[in-house]
């Protein structure tokens, strides 16, 4: 295909998959939709209804996409969101999203497969990643509105195991890590499983383990070890934390959106925005038609046997570790 910067103004990646030695971007028509929706991918299947893009595609190279990104580059980050599961990000992405003024990616897949593209490829270096993840980045997050002015990136849970390229590609971007008890977070797991809690879906050296140690391992146990893989993970970050970060607990939303806005992100809020936020804090962030409730208590009843004794012996030591650091911040501060 010709180059055209129109591709980044009126299309948007929607996938990344390797054919014959490289990498392929597929491309999905946007026009002029925002992205509001609770993720990324109920946004690209929304879009997929329409014939025009079953009927019409384009593809281009990783190569390509940098180099149309280079000619038109997006917004840059205003901030990153990355969280334990289960705890409260897309609440915090929602409520971003009910501004007009931000473009919210969250949990893209072609951020997710650039990141994991290394895996079983030792031939690519950090360097290319970073390239590739700046792109992609560059392509999803273009102004497609006038009033569009920050960048929002709700990455997956797993995420953080790559903190030291997430870093790299994005120096200085406030971020905040948000957790949540992990007995209500293994609690929500065992009634609808996250994907990166399955054994397999996920290559086991990103969550650090290693094959050898699946076979027989206990789904329970399976899925504390990659919880506490995750906190492992946003433990180091914030004590090697060189720009503004926060640790955020579930338990302080949604009363703390407001001010994180302002404190982490520097978005003051006109009395017409904070209206929009605060109606946004009070719907199901999942299912936005839904009032927010708290399930704390229920999911506590509900965890017992050997899926609690798993997330207190991995999880619950890392959890205090948090809480701890969450903890002495707010006293300095």
């Amino acid at each position: 295909m010709t180059l055209d910067e129109t591709l980044l103004a009126e299309w948007i990646p929607l996938r990344v998959h390797a054919r014959e030695g490289r990498f392929v971007v597929e491309w999905c028509y946007l026009g002029g939709q925002r992205f509001t929706d609770p993720f990324f991918d109920n946004t690209i299947q929304r879009r997929l209804c329409y014939p025009f893009n079953w009927l019409f595609r384009h593809e281009t190279s990783l190569e390509e996409l940098l180099v149309l990104e280079a000619r038109r580059p997006g917004l840059r980050p205003t901030g990153l969101i990355f969280h334990m599961s289960r705890c409260g990000s897309t609440l915090l992405a929602q409520t971003l999203a009910a501004l007009p003024r931000n473009v919210v990616l969250s949990e893209p897949a072609p951020v997710d497969t650039v990141m994991r593209a290394r895996v079983g490829a030792q031939a690519l270096t950090d360097e290319q990643r970073i390239a590739w993840l700046r792109g992609m980045v560059g392509a999803l997050g273009q102004k497609r509105h006038a009033s569009e002015q920050h960048l929002f990136i709700k990455f997956d849970a797993w995420a953080l195991r790559q903190w030291p390229l997430i870093e790299r590609a994005f120096p200085g971007v406030p971020w905040l890590f948000l957790y949540r008890d992990p007995v209500e977070v293994m609690a929500s797991h065992l009634r609808h499983i996250g994907a990166h809690l399955i054994p397999g879906v996920l290559e086991p050296e990103l969550l650090g383990l290693s094959p050898e140690q699946l076979p027989g391992l206990p789904l329970e146990e399976y899925g504390a070890r990659v919880l506490a893989s995750i906190c492992e993970a946003a433990l180091g970050a914030w004590e090697s934390r060189k720009g503004p970060a926060r640790l955020v607990e579930y338990r302080e939303l949604p009363a703390l959106i407001p001010s994180l806005f302002s404190e982490l992100f520097g978005l003051e809020l006109s009395a017409e925005e904070l209206a929009s936020v605060r109606e946004a804090m009070g719907r199901d962030a999942k299912n936005p038609v839904l009032p927010f409730e708290n399930d704390s208590a229920m999911k506590q009843r509900a965890l017992t046997g050997p899926a609690r004794e798993a997330v207190e012996r991995w999880v619950g030591p890392l959890y205090s570790r948090l809480e701890a650091a969450r903890r002495d911040t707010r006293r300095v501060g």
